[in-house]
């Protein structure tokens, strides 16, 4: 009975230990070890037998007769023999109580996360949604990369793709952590390890840790990793993410960091929202109040300026949620005009992701330009950031334009890539609140200031300020403030004034107190003449007379650093002969001077450093060098002094101009018409583009083969082709590699377009083909063509080609796979479209070819057609027989989209 006593206190005080460390372990969110729960379940009915048999034995002990004890003796010793049993399982107990630990920590798991219906009805974001999971379903992409400006929701989506993966099955553990702009290693491989349920000790290193996740993340299991915001190249076998056997899913602000740095295979841009979906956004945080006739006006004009970026439209909501109509109004006063001293922490949450983008940026070179792109108007036009990015001294060690085009291509991509620009159709823009911070660090940190027609900083009312400015930019619109007579800014290196008011006026004397000035852009003012002041401005090397009503430039030789001169639609008539001193100059634009028709003999020539020349639109009368010195206007020949030139653009209306020694051949970007047929247009958006009316003479031959008509993208041609009886090989035997547009027109002599009797891939990136009143045109295309020839085309139209029989063969036909126009009008000989040449055997349904893309077909004037497709077969006697099908029956299928 003592020893039954004893053992059992035992197991009490061993029980209470286990499980002060089971509540430990509970309280810490731990999982209890299975044993361990069934060994505090044993202890518990072994005490309580214990207990009943330590009573029994005591019962019968009270009982004193030595009747009663001879009568009960079988009794108690059976008693014994089971205290005596229950000892030995209490000692069993308290060996097997020697646990080396109670608990251990679970895998993390994911919180459940409903269905978000408000982010499932976003059109902006379903087709994201649902490119991201199917390259999650495909077996051979294994990094995916998602990128989008800060703010733009890349978190939120990838928590919609934690649960999307979730649901379907498609893995079996799905781990999310976050990276950061400074990751630390350690923590990453906690966080994954956490969620995967693997226990790292404390002293094992980082290389330790790595390689214990990478065999528990190589095990059979499908896992999905989503790195979310990630800055720069992180090394995942360091992390431990072994390549290939489990899929990775990336955000980033930057896309070259994902490409470059991260080797995805797939990249998917998150972009703003659309106007529906920004608005019921909007709608849903910020509650009834936007219903409200006195609110809704300005919540539209709210939703406006945050412009699709889902942190701004939710922190603002959610802001302004319930408050007043002037809390509201305040609000948006705030996001129309922010200024440092006024960003108040609703605007701070918005503008801090992208302040933060912005200082990541790795060089002087980005940041310059991004701020520089904040000073401009809302789109960006590469031209205009080219030249004010080299007269500002941007780059460092760059000496020639074509040097700063390739250095500005790569910056402009990096911001691009980053985030902090966007891409349009006519060249870049900033999203509005990109431009708030870039305009605020731009004032606060580096003294540039933005004056815009909204109520913008009127900078020059503050003394102070203006002396310390480095660049100044001035939009007028609607309001009448006028210009200062003089402004004091000894540190003014930018000046950008654009004027949509005819009543602004430059005062004579305002460019006095400028004296460090470099680029200076007067675009729209009314200037009849330059300012005298102007004179000052020594260290002026952009200049930009843009749209200005100049009729007189004189003075302009004493600007002798310029580098760039822009006189667009200008309407100045002669160029001052001075012009010819600025021997810096490297780009000069003339472009649209309608009414320039005289250049002085000889100025052109002096300006042996420029690299860019535009005369496009402008009707200069050239004369013909000779031995006549008397000449009064320049002459062509003049270009062939210019050994830098790169850049062409011009338009020589009187072809007897042209002279032998003309050579364009070295012409990097050019935009040469000649003749007076043409239509100068700047839609046209090539940089390598001949429009030629040709003619018949002694010239024709030489010119022609000083053009660089190998590099040419786009090309038309007029009239009279001397001697020239096809295209390929006569013009270029290599077949147009590169050459995106061809129209000809009344070429007269010209038999074939391509005529070749061997193996060549012609016209290759041709889009858009056109052919009108080719009197001598017999076939298209003679000879033996690849199938890959025209593998590009698009649009083809063929008009008035009196001998012209069929269009293309089968063969070339069927490589038409992109054509999305075909028009073939007053082709009186025209039997069929395409055709089959082979001796016998008509094409039939199995043979049908396809043009998915086609939405337009015009089959007119084409009296002998009788069908689509045809086969054409020699008899003995060298006449030609078609058999030909029922127009378009079981031959073409197109879809009318």
């Amino acid at each position: 009975m003592e020893n039954l006593k004893n053992q059992k206190e035992k197991l009490q005080h061993a029980r209470e230990r286990v499980q002060q460390s089971v509540d430990a372990a509970f309280r810490n969110g731990e999982e209890i070890y299975p044993d361990v729960s069934k060994w505090l379940i044993d202890v518990d009915r072994i005490t309580e037998l214990a207990t009943t048999k330590l009573s029994k034995i005591e019962e019968e002990a009270g009982m004193g007769s030595s009747n009663a004890a001879c009568q009960n003796s079988e009794q108690r010793h059976q008693l014994s023999r089971e205290a005596k049993e229950i000892v030995e399982n209490i000692a069993e107990l308290l060996e097997n109580g020697n646990f080396n630990g109670v608990s251990y920590r679970p895998a993390l798991q994911e919180m459940e996360t409903p269905i978000n219906m408000d982010y499932m009805a976003m059109k902006s974001r379903m087709a994201v949604v649902e490119g991201i999971m199917e390259a999650l379903r495909s077996a051979d992409i294994y990094k995916i990369g998602v990128w989008g400006m800060p703010g733009i929701g890349k978190s939120t989506l990838m928590k919609e793709i934690a649960r999307q993966a979730r649901e379907e099955g498609l893995f079996d553990e799905v781990v999310e952590t976050l990276v950061t702009n400074s990751p630390v290693i350690r923590k990453i491989q906690g966080a994954i390890a956490s969620m995967l349920g693997l226990n790292f000790d404390q002293e094992t290193d980082e290389l330790g840790r790595a390689s214990q996740l990478q065999r528990r993340l190589s095990k059979d299991k499908k896992i999905l990793v989503i790195l979310d915001d990630i800055w720069k190249e992180l090394d995942l076998q360091k992390i431990g993410i072994p390549s290939e056997r489990c899929k990775v899913v990336m955000t980033s602000r930057d896309r070259d960091v994902l490409i470059c740095g991260m080797g995805t295979q797939k990249e998917i841009e998150l972009k703003i929202l659309q106007k529906e979906d920004a608005w019921n956004l909007f709608e849903m945080r910020a509650g009834e109040i936007v219903r409200n006739p006195k609110v809704s006006g300005i919540a539209i004009e709210i939703v406006e300026k945050c412009a699709g970026l889902p942190i701004a439209l939710v922190t603002v909501s959610k802001a302004l949620k319930n408050k007043n109509l002037s809390e509201w109004k305040d609000a948006l006063r705030r996001l129309k005009r922010p200024a440092p001293e006024h960003v108040t922490e609703m605007l701070k949450t918005i503008y801090s992701p992208i302040e933060l983008s912005y200082d990541n940026l790795e060089s002087r070179e980005l940041k310059s330009l991004f701020l520089l792109c904040a000073q401009l108007s809302n789109f960006l036009h590469y031209r205009d950031l080219l030249i004010y990015s080299y007269g500002y001294g941007l780059f460092h060690g760059i000496n020639t334009l074509e040097e700063a085009r390739d250095a500005l291509h790569t910056l402009l991509r990096k911001l691009k890539d980053s985030c902090l620009l966007l891409e349009n159709s006519n060249g870049f823009c900033m999203h509005d609140l990109v431009r708030d911070v870039a305009t605020i660090i731009a004032s606060r940190d580096c003294n540039m200031f933005v004056m815009r027609d909204d109520g913008g900083l009127k900078v020059w009312s503050d003394v102070d300020a203006l002396k310390r400015c480095k660049a100044i930019s001035i939009f007028y619109g609607d309001f009448d403030d006028q210009l200062p007579n003089e402004m004091e800014c000894p540190e003014l290196i930018f000046l950008f004034i654009d004027s949509k008011v005819s009543s602004l006026q430059i005062p004579d004397t305002l460019f006095q107190g400028m004296k460090m000035l470099k680029v200076l852009d007067l675009t729209g003012m009314l200037l009849s003449s330059l300012p005298s002041s102007l004179f000052f401005l020594r260290n002026l090397q952009t200049l930009c007379l843009d749209n200005c009503a100049l009729e007189d430039i004189s003075g302009i030789g004493e600007l002798q650093k310029l580098v760039v001169l822009s006189l667009l639609h200008s309407k100045i008539s002669k160029l001052p002969r001075e012009i010819g001193s600025l021997v810096r100059l490297q780009l000069l634009d003339l472009s649209h001077c309608s009414k320039l028709e005289m250049i002085p003999p000889n100025v052109i020539s002096s300006l042996v450093k420029l690299e860019e020349l535009y005369m496009g639109n402008s009707v200069v009368q050239w004369e013909v060098e000779g031995l006549n010195d008397e000449r009064k206007n320049a002459s062509l020949v003049e270009l062939k002094h210019l050994s830098k030139l790169n850049t062409l653009e011009i338009q020589i209306q009187d072809v007897s101009k042209l002279q032998k020694d003309l050579n364009f051949e070295k012409l990097e970007r050019y935009k040469i018409c000649i003749g007076d047929v043409w239509h100068w247009s700047d839609r046209v958006q090539s940089s390598r583009t001949l429009k030629l009316k040709m003619m018949n003479s002694s010239i024709q031959s030489e010119f022609w083969n000083k053009m660089p008509l190998k590099r040419t993208e786009i090309l038309h041609l007029e009239g009279w082709l001397n001697g020239v009886m096809s295209v390929i090989p006569e013009m270029d035997r290599e077949g147009f590699q590169r050459m995106k547009y061809l129209g000809i027109n009344n070429g007269v002599e010209l038999k074939y377009v391509v005529n070749l009797s061997t193996s060549v891939i012609v016209f290759p990136t041709l889009e858009t083909f056109i052919l009108s009143n080719m009197i001598s045109l017999e076939e298209i295309c003679q000879g033996n063509i690849p199938l890959t020839s025209f593998k590009n085309l698009k649009v083809l139209k063929v008009e008035n080609c009196e001998k012209l029989r069929f269009i293309f063969s089968s063969s070339i036909a069927r490589g038409l796979s992109l054509l999305e126009e075909l028009n073939i009008t007053r082709c009186n000989n025209v039997g069929a479209i395409f055709v089959k040449e082979e001796e016998d055997g008509i094409e039939d349904q199995g043979d049908m070819m396809l043009f998915c893309r086609l939405q337009t077909l015009v089959l007119k004037d084409l009296p002998k057609l009788v069908g689509f497709l045809s086969t054409i077969e020699t008899n003995s006697e060298g006449n030609l027989h078609d058999f030909q099908l029922p127009l378009l029956h079981h031959q073409v299928h197109y879809t009318n989209q």
